[in-house]
Parts: structure tokens; sequence; C-alpha cells
């Protein structure tokens, strides 16, 4: 009789420690893949930005104005020490060029980072890799942007900064692509 209640304690013991291991260890099958996002508004209309494609986030700059032939090209601001130019994400991606709010400075670009200035900033999300969609059919304008993504009940368009960065370096003549004469 001892040894089948020994037994019986045992087999509780251990269930016990499994119940609790299965609960210590991280979740089994294939990790979700994901992309976090910074919410912002451009125009009142919902964008998202990838924040692998940005080096840093500033607010309440001084922005001093430059004169320039590009609409989009607000001027310059100091930033971490060094001097950094400030473009108008709304123009870039075909809004009106008339100057509104640069509460927000995204900042990308290395070793050369630019600030793209956007009016209102939503906040963060972690999204999966499944929410992302290519858009539907966009007018030329919005040729930085490939990607429509799903956060909550809305669709955002996901702004591609890097091909923002590409044109811009061949708008100023620093085009990286060698051609032969």
């Amino acid at each position: 009789m001892m040894t089948a209640a020994f037994a019986l304690g045992q087999r509780a013991s251990d269930l016990r420690r499994a119940f609790d291991q299965a609960f210590a260890e991280p979740p089994r099958g294939a990790p979700l893949e994901t992309l976090d996002l910074l919410a912002i508004r451009i125009a009142g209309d919902p964008y998202a930005l990838k924040i692998t494609e940005l080096v840093g986030l500033e607010s309440k700059r001084k922005i001093v104005p430059l004169p320039s032939a590009r609409a989009d090209l607000l001027g310059i601001a100091g930033i971490r020490g060094g001097l950094v130019s400030v473009y108008s994400l709304s123009a870039l991606l075909g809004y009106d060029a008339s100057p509104s709010s640069t509460r927000w400075l995204a900042l990308s670009g290395i070793p050369d980072p630019i600030a793209l200035a956007f009016e209102d900033l939503e906040g963060f999300h972690r999204v999966a890799h499944a929410e992302f969609r290519a858009p539907p059919h966009l007018d030329a304008s919005k040729h930085h942007v490939t990607l429509t993504v799903r956060i909550g009940k809305g669709t955002r368009l996901v702004v591609d900064v890097r091909s923002i960065l590409a044109a811009l370096k061949v708008g100023a003549g620093t085009s990286t692509s060698t051609k032969e004469p």
C-alpha cells in the first residue's frame, strides 16, 4: 500500500514540475516575424515609417530656411552637434508644398543624415509581416510608398525612406551609379 501511495505522490510531483516548466519555456512554434513602425499623419492622412530606416527622432527643432529652388527643402537644423538638411515629407509625397507644421523630424541616412519633417506622430506599433500588402493603384506622386499596413481598424501607407534618400542623392547629383562614357 505504501509503494502505491508513494508512486502516486511521485507522479503528482512530476506532473506539477512539468506543468510549471511549460510556462517557464518560450512558446513553441514558428516565431512571429514583426516590423516596428511609427504611425504618423501627413496632411491628415495616415502613414507609417519603418523604424529600421530611421536613426533618430527629434521634435521642436528650429529650422533655418535656405534659399533653394527645391520646394521640399525646408532648410537646416542643428541636431546632435551637426547641421542636417530638413525636407518636407509632405512635399516629397506629393502634397502641397506650402509650409505646414514641422513639429517632428525623422532622421535617416548614414553617414550624412537628413531630416524628414512631418506634422503628427500618433504612436509606435509592432506589426506582423502578414499585415503588409502591396498598395492599390496610387497616383504617380506617391512613388515613395511601397506597402500598406493594416493597424487596428485602419490602413496606412508605408513610406519607403530608402527610396526618398536615393531620390535626394540623385537630385543632388551624387548618384552612386557608375556610367561609362
